[in-house]
């Protein structure tokens, strides 16, 4: 990795980018990313959570990649940017800061001989909160990309990522009857039959193969001594098609049919927070050409885990993701990515740059 790059992902690793930053703020601490873009000879504005970069006319090959990070203010007090061998590691050293990088060296790689291709870029600050405001920016270019290359965290032995799976959340609650805590028979609980729920409906993973559900916030109760007439849980769902919610939906309502403790009610709400990403066949012939070209056979993968990438695969824009620098141990303390991948991923990305421009 040159100097430049390495000096470039130490700064970009050590600004805070955490969830606690209002989007706005953490726009204005990555504005030299975009002055960076901008110097390359791109347009750049800014969007709803975005930087959002263009050179020339839509269709677009588009570039994304997400600036923040999971963490809170609190862990990064003690926790820099620190490299030891082939091995870096700090916040978002994986997830995606060093996918940014691979994004800026491939782009400044591919501009030095590419003449008139349109390229746009759009860096968002909200994909670890589910990208509610970034989606919209993503939506908008959707509209005007023929390809979407996404540089989320490398995977294993030089990985990219072809389709993901969707992310939903159901909120579940629980309504009952309060009553004194030595007397149970006259109130209703309504932790017990969430209890009961919670057990059913994570059973329904084991019906659905390619569907998780997986509850992973709970509440219940505000006094030891009284019984709760209110109980919530939050379920994380991943999911492959529509028709996978939909058939959830009707197993949930069989589920809340008959109550295992009387006296208790159910509401619930799922919101659809990321479409899948549907493999492309297009996509998937670029990738096989390019990796021929350049006598590589890096494993192309289906994932679990969501991806801004989705947003162009809804809209019909063929999609490859994984393209960031490989790391593991994402989301931790022990997050790391490995210096000896970026210069084969970034010659990766800039062959697919110019199949992709030669094809669309």
């Amino acid at each position: 990795m040159k100097e430049k790059w390495l000096e470039l992902y130490e700064k970009l690793v050590n600004t805070d980018t955490g969830f606690e930053v209002p989007i706005e703020e953490k726009l204005n601490r990555t504005q030299f990313i975009a002055d960076i873009l901008k110097d390359m000879g791109f347009e750049v504005k800014r969007g709803k959570a975005s930087h959002i970069a263009t050179i020339g006319h839509p269709p677009y090959i588009t570039l994304i990649g997400h600036l923040d990070t999971v963490f809170n203010e609190e862990i990064l007090k003690d926790w820099k940017f620190a490299m030891e061998g082939n091995v870096v590691r700090g916040p978002g050293v994986a997830d995606m800061k060093g996918g940014i990088i691979v994004l800026l060296a491939s782009l400044e790689e591919f501009l030095k001989e590419a003449k008139n291709v349109p390229l746009a870029v759009v860096l968002n600050v909200d994909e670890e909160i589910g990208s509610p405001l970034g989606k919209e920016d993503h939506y908008e270019m959707a509209e005007k990309s023929g390809f979407c290359l996404s540089f989320e965290t490398g995977r294993k032995d030089m990985g990219i990522v072809m389709s993901r799976k969707g992310i939903a959340t159901m909120n579940l609650v629980v309504h009952g009857r309060a009553g004194h805590a030595s007397l149970p028979n006259n109130g209703a609980n309504a932790l017990i039959e969430m209890a009961y729920k919670v057990i059913d409906i994570t059973d329904l993973s084991k019906k659905y193969k390619a569907m998780t559900i997986t509850p992973t916030i709970a509440t219940a109760g505000y006094k030891a001594n009284v019984i709760p007439d209110r109980a919530e849980v939050t379920f994380d769902i991943r999911y492959v098609t529509l028709e996978d919610i939909k058939k959830f939906r009707i197993d949930l309502e069989g589920i809340f049919l008959t109550p295992r403790v009387e006296g208790t009610e159910i509401s619930y709400s799922i919101e659809i927070k990321r479409p899948p990403m549907v493999v492309s066949p297009f996509a998937e012939k670029v990738a096989k050409n390019v990796m021929e070209r350049l006598n590589v056979n890096y494993p192309v993968l289906f994932v679990g885990g969501g991806g801004d990438a989705a947003f162009y695969a809804e809209k019909g824009v063929p999609a490859i993701d994984g393209l960031g620098i490989v790391g593991r141990h994402i989301h931790s303390r022990n997050e790391e990515a490995y210096l000896d991948t970026f210069e084969p991923r970034v010659m990766f990305v800039q062959e697919l740059l110019a199949e992709i421009a030669n094809n669309i």
